[in-house]
């Protein structure tokens, strides 16, 4: 795997499997940008892909003792771009993996030092149960998983940081033991956005919505997580049923993207929508 020194989003990540490849993935992180566009770091890192299923662990550490608050299962496209598509807690792994993984992050989490705040630890569960720590974010995970910690476990996640920064003791205590689920909408291909239909509108069990791409707009396939056109979060007390309403949510939406542009991908190209009639 190949990418960027520095940045964010996946973007200009890629998984290589020849010298060729390798190549070309390696220009392409060097000619990396932010995801705002500024300049980044140069230069590249390369890691050895480890196979397996991907995870996060979300963690809170108050005076170096950690507590963890979920396991997250991540939705991941395939191919030589790895974006993630979706984000799903609370998430139950074989005792001894889940173990594992906890033991793995708690390293990771002394490792960088971090005594008070939280971490995003990511990590990949092979066939064979074993946990391998891929990277590590000293802040809450984005993606709306900050949401998720707010309807699965039902923390006050925010409320907590805020008393870890103040030095008062953080209320990390799970409320609830539900199921909590993020998909994010995608286009298929680059081009111009014609027509949207089918998304899911705000009601029980479907507390937040947001499209965030503009009709007559550029968007990019996806590569990127900035290529998100759009999320909704489906929640509920039991995880086959959540997620086989977000599985049937996500097959309703329909989106008709013309050929795309002469230019291919144009970064930064895809456009703010009005969240009026669509999203609260």
């Amino acid at each position: 795997m190949i990418k960027p020194v520095s940045g964010a989003g996946s973007a200009d990540v890629t998984v290589v499997t020849s010298p060729t490849e390798a190549a070309k993935a390696a220009d392409t992180a060097r000619m990396a940008r932010g995801p705002y566009g500024n300049e980044v770091e140069a230069g590249i890192l390369v890691q050895a892909y480890a196979t397996g299923d991907e995870y996060s662990i979300e963690s809170v550490t108050q005076d170096a003792i950690t507590t963890h608050l979920a396991i997250t299962r991540k939705t991941v496209t395939g191919g030589a771009r790895r974006v993630e598509t979706g984000h799903s807690l609370l998430v139950h792994l074989p005792p001894a993996t889940e173990a594992a993984a906890r033991h793995e992050a708690e390293a990771a989490i002394r490792a960088v030092g971090i005594r008070n705040g939280a971490s995003h630890t990511e990590a990949v569960v092979d066939a064979d149960g074993r946990c391998t720590v891929i990277e590590i974010a000293a802040r809450l995970g984005s993606g709306h998983i900050g949401l998720l910690l707010q309807h699965a476990p039902r923390i006050g996640v925010f409320t907590a940081l805020a008393d870890v920064a103040l030095g008062s003791p953080a209320a990390l205590t799970p409320t609830v033991h539900g199921h909590a689920t993020v998909r994010f909408v995608t286009s298929p291909r680059a081009g111009r956005l014609t027509s949207l239909s089918g998304f899911p509108k705000p009601g029980p069990g479907v507390p937040f919505v947001r499209w965030q791409a503009a009709i007559g707009g550029l968007v990019n396939a996806v590569g990127a997580n900035a290529d998100r056109l759009g999320a909704f979060v489906v929640t509920g007390q039991n995880e086959a049923e959540v997620e086989q309403r977000a599985n049937t949510l996500t097959r309703q939406i329909h989106i008709q993207v013309d050929a795309p542009p002469p230019a291919g991908r144009v970064p930064g190209q895809v456009s703010s929508a009005s969240r009026s009639a669509i999203a609260p």
